[in-house]
């Protein structure tokens, strides 16, 4: 393939060369392929043109967020080649214009409407009110008749019925100007609400007029021998607004197997669809300065200050531990069926084996990136001082051939969900851990023998304090297991406090001196109940004690 870019300057000067009137493509903008970074993504689309001395290509509506700086050109035809590549950016005020004349149209008709339905809710209240002071003086009439009859009526049988008239009359006209007047208020609240959806829409249409869009121009010329030849023209570019993040699922089987699967949740708000698009996720981070860092000199100074006073204090770390002796699980891998892996040295590209679609509105999609098979080594583990559980771990490598990026995974155990919790980066053939719950059916417990327990009748300097702890372990698996049990020491680190493990302390524990834990293996057939203790001391001088 041959890729030129050209400076707009020489495109501009090679466009008014030729000739006025240049085979163009009105539009090429299918996106075939997206390579997504965990911040932005460079997308590609392809138009396929006629070849010829002079061909122009359009691309049009690339999205906003696009780095005019990063578009390129290139074809797939031998001796075809690049003149030049020019971008221009165009506000979108003309496709909406007639949208926008036609809603103000239908929003001067509601206004109307609405106000000649004021107008007659107005005469319906006021014909209403004249009704109601005309039955406020039948009323009125009604009582003085009651109390003061006429003197001579003509038929004495008539005045109930023209009571019962002068009554009626008002309330019946009342209550069919009431009718109307509901049924016109039922018409505004229709017409409001549709005038509120209009302009709602007339504003999101004036808001995507005043939107710009980016499109590009590239000048090529390629051979026409044979007559009618095809050239793919291929227009790359990154945008932002794009990026991806990492979910893991493990499943372990009986024989302790661990089924890695890595998923890719791609979300993208560039306004683009990428439809049918081949999704290739690549770990590289392109924001990350490429300039090597510069050293700064270093300078040591001094000031003279009285020495403090040694006191002995404690403090807990937090250590990760992932050692590889030789009984590490051994691990073969896999990137799965129609799985693809590059490998770019500081950087790995997963290669999605499907197409996929990918709405340009941030809606999440995802997809299946790799896939490799470990073996472990499933021990079960407690440490009673932090939990009084057991835990089911697989001990595995990571020698899936690519990087385990950090984020959540779901672990499964025969087909059962057993949790979800996050997942460090792991390096190509680091160890590391997986849990896979808890097991129910060992029971564990903890109970503090000694704590800070001084010796008594020590003479000198130093002084010592005891600790002692014992711990239980019941298991009702249905086969001889061995639990892993695990507690800490503490690690000192002057030459002149000393910390060690009493005689008292159970035989059999494994010490790890570099950080103070120590470990049993305790094999318990079924029902069996066993108990450990653990002893040491901690010799310091009294002067770090405060005495």
């Amino acid at each position: 393939m041959t890729t030129t870019r050209t400076h707009m300057k020489i495109f501009a000067t090679t466009l008014a060369g030729t000739a006025l009137c240049l085979p163009t493509l009105a539009q090429a903008d299918r996106v075939s392929k997206v390579v997504v970074y965990p911040d932005r993504a460079q997308v590609t689309r392809v138009g396929q043109v006629s070849c010829g001395d002079k061909v122009l290509v359009r691309f049009v509506g690339l999205p906003p967020a696009t780095d005019a700086q990063s578009v390129r050109a290139q074809l797939d035809v031998p001796g075809a080649s690049v003149l030049g590549v020019r971008t221009e950016s165009e506000i979108l005020s003309a496709p909406y214009a007639k949208q926008v004349e036609q809603l103000d149209e239908e929003l001067r008709l509601i206004d109307e409407e609405l106000k000649q339905l004021g107008d007659q809710r107005s005469r319906e209240q006021a014909v209403e009110s004249v009704a109601t002071r005309y039955e406020d003086v039948a009323v009125t009439l009604l009582g003085r008749e009651l109390n003061e009859p006429p003197g001579n009526p003509s038929s004495p049988a008539q005045l109930p019925k023209a009571w019962s008239l002068a009554l009626e009359a008002p309330l019946k006209l009342r209550l069919e100007h009431a009718a109307q007047k509901a049924g016109f208020e039922k018409r505004s609240r229709e017409l409001r609400l549709k005038r509120e959806e209009l302009a709602s829409k007339r504003q999101r249409l004036v808001s995507a007029s005043q939107q710009r869009q980016l499109n590009a121009e590239v000048l090529l010329t390629c051979p026409s021998e044979p007559t009618d030849r095809k050239a793919q023209v291929e227009l790359t570019y990154l945008v932002g607004g794009a990026g991806f993040s990492m979910e893991h699922e493990a499943r372990l089987s009986e024989q302790g197997a661990v089924e890695l699967t890595t998923y890719a949740m791609l979300t993208q708000r560039t306004g683009e669809d990428w439809k049918d698009a081949k999704v290739i996720v690549s770990t590289a981070i392109p924001r990350q300065n490429a300039t090597p860092p510069e050293l700064i000199p270093l300078r040591v100074t001094a000031t003279e200050r009285t020495p403090p006073k040694r006191l002995l204090v404690s403090r807990v770390e937090e250590s990760v531990h992932r050692e590889a002796s030789g009984s590490a699980a051994q691990t073969t891998s896999s990137t799965g069926k129609n799985l693809q892996l590059v490998d770019q040295g500081l950087s790995v590209q997963f290669v999605a084996p499907q197409t996929a679609d990918i709405a340009g509105d941030g809606t999440p999609v995802r997809i299946r990136v790799a896939r490799a098979d470990l073996r472990s080594r499933v021990v079960y583990r407690t440490i009673p001082k932090l939990q009084p559980f057991v835990f089911r771990v697989a001990d595995l490598v990571n020698t899936a051939g690519y990087p385990l990026l950090a984020g959540p995974i779901d672990v499964y155990r025969q087909g059962q969900f057993s949790a979800r919790y996050a997942l460090p980066r792991v390096a190509a053939g680091e160890r590391f851990e997986l849990s896979f719950g808890l097991l129910d059916r060992v029971k564990v417990k903890r109970t503090i023998l000694e704590e800070i327990a001084r010796d008594k009748g020590i003479l000198g300097t130093t002084r010592r304090h005891r600790y002692g702890y014992r711990f239980e372990v019941e298991s009702y698996l249905p086969g001889g297991e061995e639990i892993e049990l695990l507690e800490h020491i503490p690690v000192s680190e002057l030459d002149d406090v000393k910390v060690a493990l009493d005689a008292k302390a159970t035989p059999g524990y494994e010490l790890r001196a570099a950080d103070g834990i120590v470990s049993y293996k305790l094999r318990l057939s079924a029902g069996e109940k066993r108990a450990v203790e653990l002893h040491y001391y901690v010799d310091a001088p009294a002067s770090m004690l405060g005495e």
